[in-house]
């Protein structure tokens, strides 16, 4: 995987100001994944507005990690959810036009 892909979690804690002991933690939960390279620890990008949203459950919700999983979880569950409804709306609406 590219660097350019790639958040170091180090300056992401600095910035946000959280503990890197949090990301590991979600990643203890399968929440995030964490890349290694060159003995420095990174997250993909395509994960940051999920980290920055349990950030948020954790720190203004005070929501605990066993919490954010299952927020995560049904959050992911909606959004499946909501994708296959559109598809069948946009099925529907194809068939009604034929």
């Amino acid at each position: 995987m590219n660097n350019e892909n790639l958040i170091m979690i180090d300056l992401f804690c600095v910035y946000h100001g959280i503990e890197v002991a949090f990301i590991t933690a979600l990643q203890d939960y399968n929440l995030i994944e964490i890349i290694v390279i060159e003995e420095k620890q990174y997250f993909p990008i395509h994960a940051l507005s999920s980290v920055e949203k349990m950030i948020r459950l954790y720190h203004e919700l005070n929501i605990n990690l066993e919490g954010i999983d299952v927020i995560m979880s049904l959050l992911n569950k909606i959004d499946s959810l909501q994708n296959q409804l559109l598809l069948a709306q946009n099925r529907i609406i194809f068939f009604e036009k034929n």
